[in-house]
């Protein structure tokens, strides 16, 4: 019997909940991608998978991955950038569907006669890293017989978008075990920071997946609310019932943009520019809030400073959400410190506030998306904050005394 539409659903937002757990269960590139294809293979219902890594140096394509029965010797086929369903992806940036590759002319069998496979059908998707192809996912056969549909199409989208992120980290960790001489814990630090961004990552991809399935029924429930607000007025109750419900309709559209921040924030678009542009327009949005809650702001900028790679949209939201952390926890006034100095080839920019402060056992979960001590809110804009820095290259470290305030040091790099 057929899946209904919710049966399907459950079981894509299974898959990708599964998917997230695996991809984070190791930084070994080989182990990530196989618990990834396989995850994908067991979704489709497919014969065989592989992935295509795009090599920067030579311009072409290499076999990343191969799995199935027969998978050993194609490991070291190379593929040019345009041949075949896989190059043609990769340039292209275009996913396609193929369910009878007699029928595509840009079907190529060269690896079929050297394994002794039959593709009888297949779907590829690329794998973007900031907005560029630098690989393709491909999966083979349906067991079934069946044709490829849409519903493939979009699981092995989302999935490839988690899976590039895990590429990127995994290649990361292995250039720091190879490129230098860290102590053990130095690499289990750098292991941790990669689990957690990528997890962040893979999280913020998941949920804004959901939220887009639950903007359009929010929308509607907020629209007949509304009808029926203005038709309870003469009864106490119903009134009251329907502002309830209006008040949750809107925390949950607060709620789901939110979640599409968080997904802008995936990959930046970095340019040559001066961190004092955004300095100043931080300093104008809080002014009136810092005043009206008896908050002074101490600025301190060095006049020299440096040009360095920044997306100024992207600065200006982590710098946002800072501030707005730091008075939330001075609602009875304080003193709010920017510090914007050049030190060794990096920008440091320090926020320091005489706030409430943060529980010890809270600064190990700062980053996590839904984590929060707050009332109100998601818990995502430390997590945005984090994915920014790391957008840039460069790292931000917390600090925190109960009852005594916070200081927040992001270092940017110049080159």
């Amino acid at each position: 019997m057929a899946e209904s539409k919710d049966d399907l659903y459950h079981h894509e937002l299974k898959t990708l909940l599964k998917f997230s757990t695996l991809i984070n269960s190791s930084l070994k590139i080989e182990t990530v991608l196989d618990n990834a294809m396989n995850c994908a293979e067991e979704f489709i219902n497919a014969e065989a998978s592989t992935i295509y890594e795009k090599d920067e140096e030579k311009g072409d394509l290499f076999i990343r991955l191969a799995r199935g029965e027969k998978k050993e010797p194609i490991k070291n086929i190379r593929v040019k950038l345009g041949e075949g369903i896989a190059g043609h992806v990769v340039k292209t940036g275009t996913p396609m569907v193929i369910n009878d590759v007699k029928k595509e002319k840009r079907f190529s069998n060269r690896l079929d006669l050297l394994i002794g496979f039959k593709t009888r059908s297949l779907v590829c998707v690329p794998l973007f890293i900031r907005g560029k192809a630098m690989g393709a996912i491909q999966v083979l056969n349906k067991k079934s017989g069946e044709n490829f549909n849409e519903q493939d199409i979009e699981i092995l989208t989302s999935l490839s978008q988690l899976i590039a992120v895990a590429i990127e980290n995994a290649r990361l960790y292995e250039r720091l075990e190879h490129d230098y001489e860290l102590t053990n814990q130095d690499l289990k630090s750098a292991r941790e920071r990669l689990i957690r961004t990528e997890r962040a990552a893979a999280m913020g991809q998941l949920v804004n997946s959901v939220a887009h399935e639950i903007r359009n029924p929010i929308m509607v429930i907020g629209g007949f609310a509304r009808r029926l607000k203005t038709r309870f007025m003469h009864d106490p109750d119903a009134y009251n019932y329907t502002e309830i419900i209006l008040g949750e309709t809107a925390r949950l559209e607060r709620l789901v943009k939110q979640v599409g921040r968080l997904a802008e924030v995936q990959g930046a678009d970095l340019k040559k520019g001066s961190i004092t542009t955004v300095i100043d327009r931080i300093l104008k949005a809080f002014k009136t809030t810092a005043e009206k809650q008896g908050v002074i702001i101490r600025l301190s900028v060095d006049k020299a400073l440096p040009v360095i790679d920044l997306d100024e949209s992207q600065i200006y939201t982590a710098l946002s959400n800072i501030f707005e952390n730091a008075l939330e926890s001075m609602i009875n006034g304080g003193e709010l410190s920017l510090t914007v100095k050049s030190l060794e080839n990096h920008v440091i920019i320090e926020v320091t506030d005489t706030g409430t402060g943060i529980e010890d056992e809270e600064i190990a979960t700062l980053y996590d998306p839904f984590v929060t001590s707050k009332k109100t809110g998601a818990g995502l804009g430390l997590t945005m904050v984090q994915q920014i820095v790391m957008n840039h290259c460069g790292e931000i470290k917390v600090s925190s005394r109960k009852n005594e305030g916070t200081d927040i040091e992001i270092r940017l790099p110049v080159n």
